[in-house]
């Protein structure tokens, strides 16, 4: 097989790799949407006595349930809402009449920008530590960076939240303890302390990861060679000994980010953003039933979204690794 034949082999198993991820993760989404669907109307409480309030008229009452379609069995309400979602309707607000997808569009910038700087932070504080650790000389340094990394995963993030809430919104007033504006690069004022908050648990776990990953690769023959032939102290450390080490870390990073969405529902709800996880909180409060399952199938669909992207770096950051 010559090389033009292997290239094009390799390409049809990616393309094939990505279609059945693709397909994948469309069964992944229908299951997260038929669980959100089921779980909310499980939950105490009736969406129609939480809008009108329990003293309302019971004519009242089932008139706003047939207009909300509650008066069907769930699984008429199921398909309605399926058909529905096909065509792109996310649905309406029960509680405020807005659309569910204005509601996502106005909301998600926010959550976006959270964990688009957590994940700036992190890597850029936990490449360079890992890569320090992994080769320092006083053999000291791993056993205090294990202990120090420990301590940070035992704190609760929102104990963490809070603390730095208090000492550097309220004492020191570096931060905004409430508020949120919109336009760059004014509202990375308002998210770097919750996305510094998110990195006391994303650093040492990547970090740690990375360490053992660069710690093996040095054992490598390659990095041997790499040390006889002179090559330049850059060079050296990309090439040689973190793109051959990232590959693991990068798929870490894709899952906790996955994660991170599901994290800033605390996380918005402590510093008063106006993300995607304070909406869920309130909906879910308010027994929002179209809110709620928007919301949910929004944050299925993104972890789905952000892992394939995570298989796909590290397939390109260590071409030993295959798509799968």
């Amino acid at each position: 097989m010559d090389a033009t034949d292997h290239s094009r082999s390799a390409g049809r198993r990616v393309l094939g790799s990505l279609g059945y991820r693709t397909l994948r993760a469309a069964a992944v989404s229908f299951w997260v949407m038929v669980i959100a669907f089921g779980l909310i109307r499980l939950a105490p409480g009736d969406p129609v006595l939480a809008r009108l309030g329990a003293e309302a008229e019971p004519a009242a009452i089932e008139r706003l349930r047939r207009q909300l379609r509650l008066d069907v069995d769930p699984v008429t309400q199921f398909v309605e809402y399926f058909l529905a979602l096909l065509k792109g309707d996310l649905g309406v607000s029960i509680e405020n009449g807005r659309r569910v997808s204005d509601i996502i569009a106005t909301s998600l910038p926010v959550t976006l920008w959270v964990i688009a700087v957590t994940v700036v932070l992190g890597l850029c504080m936990a490449v360079p530590l890992a890569a320090w650790v992994a080769t320092a000389r006083h053999s000291s340094v791993p056993y205090i960076f294990r202990a120090v990394t420990s301590v940070f995963l035992a704190i609760p993030a929102f104990f963490t939240a809070l603390i730095a809430l208090i000492v550097l919104g309220v004492h020191y007033g570096v931060a905004p303890i409430i508020g949120y504006k919109p336009d760059f690069p004014e509202n990375l004022y308002y998210v770097w302390l919750p996305a510094l908050v998110i990195c006391t648990h994303l650093v040492p776990v990547l970090s740690r990861v990375l360490y053992s990953s660069i710690k093996e690769t040095m054992a490598e023959e390659f990095v041997e060679t790499g040390v006889v032939r002179g090559v330049g102290r850059l060079r050296f450390y990309w090439y040689y000994l973190l793109r051959p080490s990232l590959a693991p870390s990068i798929v870490l990073l894709s899952y906790m980010v996955g994660v991170m969405v599901g994290a800033t529902v605390i996380i918005e709800t402590i510093f008063s953003l106006p993300g995607i996880g304070r909406a869920l909180v309130g909906a879910v409060i308010g027994r929002d039933y179209p809110v709620v399952q928007g919301c949910v199938l929004l944050f299925g669909l993104a972890v789905v979204a952000i892992n394939l992207v995570g298989d796909v770096l590290a397939s390109w950051l260590d071409p030993r690794l295959e798509l799968r």
